[in-house]
């Protein structure tokens, strides 16, 4: 893809914040440009974010993580320009419709813009593409809270505007080698129903989750309780989007959210297929701080092909919920 960074004046800035957060270096995104009016990353195609293991698709939640740091960098570099100070605004709320599926070996653009700033939210909208933006993959829209300028902390500041600051290009591996690993072929097609059935016989759910890189990307694990099932995410260093605080990435929250709904579909719906989801709506209520999260799911069904599910998010205490969020997936 060819880009003219030296074009677009907030495109060290956009850089620097992108580094600071461990789960965007882990992911290896790359900022390409950056404006006051707009942000756009790439997502190099690795086989440890893949979703659905039958035919090399990343996970939905990889796209989110992407739209959210997209939109997030679009919101830093906006205000930056505008009141010429750095703020960190943490995603109140961010809806994502997938369109289609990623294609497999390539990477995804992530294409942001902060269209409003109010004295207290920032409004973004975004598109995912690969091949064009005008065919894309998923839109998002969300809303940010502002944040007052002092609670950065001139550590971080430094690290975002100093003149000492590694470059993602010194601590990132080149875009074509990110796209150099090995590829992955489609395989042949998972029997999901005997996997569950497995699972759910010995009560050992780790048999399923193994089928699906990304969950292991994140650390992911659920255990039954009867009719009900609690998803966890331990605490991960590379799980953190905000260093200060520190607490878990936006996206990685919301990916583990809709992986659990998922895997509720596949154990109390009996899918023949894993579920694959059509949209995707996120509010986070409270910080996700850097220690074991936990979700659980409700489902309603509507109509033969489509399921809604309902799922909230906690810490340390299950009626403080961290986030909730509704999502519709086509079944079988």
């Amino acid at each position: 893809m060819k880009v003219n960074p030296d074009f677009f004046p907030l495109t060290q800035l956009a850089t620097r914040f992108v580094d600071q957060l461990a789960q965007c270096r882990r992911l290896n995104l790359r900022v390409h440009e950056a404006s006051e009016h707009h942000v756009l990353i790439e997502l190099p195609y690795a086989h440890e974010l893949v979703g659905y293991p039958d035919t090399g698709v990343i996970h939905g939640g990889v796209i989110t993580t992407l739209m959210d740091t997209a939109s997030g960098s679009a919101v830093v570099c906006s205000i930056f320009d505008k009141y010429q100070a750095l703020e960190l605004s943490p995603t109140l709320d961010l809806r994502v419709d997938y369109m289609k599926p990623a294609d497999p070996n390539k990477p995804v653009y992530g294409f942001a813009e902060c269209y409003k700033i109010s004295s207290s939210v920032a409004f973004t909208r975004g598109i995912a593409y690969q091949d064009s933006i005008d065919d894309p993959i998923a839109h998002a829209v969300g809303s940010f809270m502002r944040i007052s300028p002092e609670m950065i902390g001139d550590e971080f500041r430094q690290a975002l505007i100093g003149e000492e600051v590694t470059s993602l290009s010194d601590v990132l591996p080149d875009s074509e080698e990110c796209l150099q690993e090995p590829i992955v072929s489609k395989a042949p097609q998972l029997d999901v129903k005997e996997i569950v059935k497995k699972a759910t016989e010995l009560n050992d759910f780790s048999h399923l989750l193994s089928h699906v890189p990304y969950t292991d990307f994140i650390g992911m694990s659920v255990e039954r309780f009867g009719d009900e099932l609690v998803f966890r995410l331990p605490a991960k260093d590379d799980n953190i989007g905000n260093p200060i605080l520190p607490a878990i990435h936006g996206g990685v929250i919301a990916g583990f959210m809709e992986m659990s709904a998922i895997v509720q579909l596949m154990v109390f719906m009996h899918t023949s297929k894993v579920p694959k989801v059509v949209d995707f709506s996120i509010d986070y209520l409270r910080a996700g701080y850097h220690k074991d999260t936990f979700a659980e799911c409700k489902i309603t069904r509507q109509g033969r092909r489509v399921a809604n599910v309902s799922i909230n998010c906690w810490q340390t205490n299950r009626k403080k919920l961290i986030a909730t969020a509704r999502a519709h997936f086509l079944i079988d």
